[in-house]
């Protein structure tokens, strides 16, 4: 073989490991602006997340107040019938 020819070859092979290189730099590249990105989302579904647990939190507060409600009302709906029970018995 020719110098020339060892040398081209040499050459060549440079150029394809650069360009291995760059292009394993890109991808490392674009694959750490994915996982920013997605970390990115997760946060925001987080916080999301975490607004609507809050807020069932509030509807389930909001829930037993109303049946604390309900169970008084009930017994004084029934405390009255017995107050009108004994009235119609005296009468």
């Amino acid at each position: 073989m020719s110098i020339w020819l060892i040398a081209v070859i040499v050459v060549v092979a440079i150029a394809i490991l650069a360009l291995l290189a760059v292009s394993a730099q890109k991808a490392k590249k674009r694959r750490e602006l994915e996982r920013m990105r997605l970390s990115e989302r997760a946060g925001g579904h987080r916080n999301e997340a975490e607004v609507h647990a809050s807020k069932a939190e509030e509807h389930e507060q909001a829930a037993r107040e109303a049946a604390e409600r309900a169970e008084r009302e009930r017994e004084l709906a029934d405390h009255h019938g017995d107050k009108a029970e004994n009235i119609e018995r005296k009468l």
